[in-house]
């Protein structure tokens, strides 16, 4: 293989890294917006206290589990009901 066809490869794994690497970045962007709205929601119903934040948070369909907190979600998650129907604690290995 020529050095010139060695370079002409290099070049276009270099843009594909550079194109996912925009796209993580977009991503990311996308994450701290979703991330900043939803304290804000939080900072709003500050005075509210108990499950009430986590309830509505839930009901407008993100996950409140630890596992996966404040991820948006297309259909109810067992974790998330098991941790409202507990009243906020987590569970422990045998219980």
């Amino acid at each position: 293989m020529s050095l010139s066809a060695e370079i002409k490869q290099w070049q276009a794994k270099l843009a594909q890294l550079m194109d996912e690497g925009d796209q993580l970045l977009a991503r990311a962007e996308a994450l701290e917006r979703q991330n900043a709205v939803l304290q804000d929601r939080l900072a709003e119903r500050k005075d509210e206290g108990g499950l009430a934040p986590l309830k509505r948070l839930y009901d407008e369909g993100f996950h409140i589990c630890p596992a996966h907190f404040a991820e948006g979600r297309d259909e109810d998650c067992l974790f998330c009901l098991s941790f409202l129907h507990n009243e906020g604690s987590v569970p422990h290995k045998g219980e």
